[in-house]
């Protein structure tokens, strides 16, 4: 078929239908051209990714006429504290906005590229505290866990001519976390090093950091304060404590739970530990003999005779035995030596704080299914703890039944909350799956009741156009199908059969 012919067939129909007819197509092929118009801008549409999130509407109001003069398209979302732009431009969107300033807070050390002349002390102190109190933000919102921060500095002033005390130099720092974040103590100690380390004569007692909800994170620093220091340490000391016996009583819960069954005991454990330090230093010998370790000895013996005249220089001069004058002598020494020395041994022990000085366990065991060996439910704890009986450890156990009526209470809500869930969980799928068969029914009697249409009317124009004066004149003959009819021709053919069938039904 050739477009002409296609093209006059369309025109045929089109000027076949009736005017409500018309109107319907109409509007059919005006919805379905917008349809695939807004279809073909979604699918052309780029993707749009975050580029800011939890904004103040001032700091958005900015960015946002930023973007208008960058020309960059966006999007607003989350009442207005999230905007997005294309997924491609993000990050390059990002740094323009950073290095325009765009993004809030103020200057750093930026405050001084350009040089004001007539500038006063009181001025450049106050700028010199603005960027430094920047500089630090930038610094603190790079934490993990920390979304905005805000840096409060109190800097004295000094001068050279009035030898006072201008106070001393605090800090106070206000953190915005992201959500379900909580900052660890290093993660604090870490924020107030930054700041001491920032500001001169900065103290770590004169920090204070809270966050935007109130809670005071600087009270367990560590600070110079000896009242502050022996707090600390207590509070570490019974968290070290407590941690130790939560460990012990999960270790025995966890046991009887696999022997009586969950629910069946209930443990707690007391435990004394010794946080003093204490060094010990001994010397021992290991070689009680006297052995000789080094000797020294020295003999001289002699005999003879010397000749000499008085003194002088004469009598220095050595004459030889034949000279004139003789005189006897004899010499003897002996000189000995001995080192005796014990070889010793120095130890030095250093007992680490913490050490167990004694336990004490509580366990609780529930008799509704019947009597417990308490004995052995003493030994296994026993084993469990470290029960050492000369340190004088104490395990109690005792038999008792257990008041479940809250966790019943507890059970059933539970329970009853599972199966409205489970039932409104069916009622959404049943739901689900009952609307798409009936939307997939009313597709398909929709598309059956079109072809039929369709095909009425192709047969409708095919079939020749008959004179109105031959209708008129042509009898149609009018056949009955129904039941009635039916029986009264079988009762003309078949009388005799009617009647036997009449005959049976009155005995009946």
């Amino acid at each position: 078929m050739t477009p002409a012919e296609l093209l006059a067939r369309l025109k045929e129909r089109w000027q076949a239908l009736t005017q409500t007819q018309k109107i319907i197509a109409t509007l059919v092929t005006v919805g379905i051209v917008v349809s695939l118009f807004f279809i073909v801008q979604l699918a052309l549409r780029p993707a749009y990714a975050p580029l800011l999130t939890g904004l103040d509407p001032k700091d958005a109001g900015a960015i946002v006429e930023e973007l208008k003069s960058m020309k960059v398209p966006y999007e607003i979302a989350d009442q207005g504290k999230t905007i997005k732009v294309p997924e491609a431009q993000v990050y390059e969107t990002r740094i323009q906005l950073a290095s325009s300033g765009a993004l809030g807070g103020g200057m750093g050390f930026e405050l001084f590229d350009q040089s004001k002349f007539g500038q006063t002390d009181f001025e450049q102190q106050v700028g010199y505290q603005r960027a430094l109190q920047e500089e630090l933000r930038r610094t603190l919102v790079q934490i993990e866990g920390v979304e905005q921060a805000r840096v409060h500095l109190v800097i004295p002033q000094k001068s050279v001519f009035v030898n006072t005390d201008q106070g001393n130099a605090s800090a106070s720092v206000a953190l915005k976390l992201k959500p379900a974040v909580r900052l660890k103590d290093e993660q604090v100690q870490g924020v107030c090093d930054i700041l001491v380390g920032s500001l001169e004569g900065l103290k770590p007692e004169n920090v204070h950091i809270i966050d935007t909800e109130g809670n005071v994170l600087s009270d367990n620093l560590n600070t110079s304060d000896p009242k502050a220091v022996m707090t600390r340490t207590a509070q570490d000391q019974q968290k070290a404590q407590r941690e130790y016996e939560k460990e012990l009583e999960r270790r025995v819960q966890q046991m009887l739970a696999r022997i009586l069954g969950q629910d069946k005991a209930v443990a707690m454990v007391t435990a004394d530990l010794d946080f003093n330090q204490q060094q010990t230093t001994s010397t021992t010998s290991t070689n009680p003999q006297n052995l000789k370790l080094s000797e020294h000895s020295i003999k001289e013996s002699g005999s003879g005779s010397e000749t000499g005249g008085a003194p002088g220089t004469d009598s220095n001069v050595t004459t030889t035995p034949f000279m004139e004058g003789s005189g006897s002598s004899s010499y003897t020494k002996e000189e000995i030596e001995t080192n005796y020395q014990v070889s010793t041994v120095q130890e030095t022990i250093v007992n680490a704080p913490g050490s167990v000085r004694r336990l004490s366990a509580s366990v609780v065991v529930s008799e509704a299914d019947g009597p417990v060996d308490t004995q052995k439910v003493k030994d296994v704890v026993a084993a469990a703890i470290g029960f050492d009986q000369s340190r004088g450890d104490q395990i109690n156990v005792s038999n008792m039944v257990f008041d479940d009526t809250y966790q019943k209470k507890v059970e059933d809500e539970m329970t009853q909350a599972e199966t409205a869930a489970k039932l409104r969980e069916n009622i959404i799928t049943y739901a689900t799956i009952g609307g798409i068969i009936l939307a997939v029914i009313l597709v398909v009697v929709g598309f059956i009741a079109m072809r039929r249409r369709i095909a009425q009317r192709v047969d409708d124009d095919e079939q020749p156009l008959i004179p109105l004066k031959e209708m008129e004149v042509e009898e149609v003959p009018v056949y009955r199908d129904d039941k009635q009819q039916k029986v009264r021709d079988m009762a003309k053919e078949k009388p005799e059969d009617i009647a036997e069938l009449l005959k049976v039904w009155i005995k009946e």
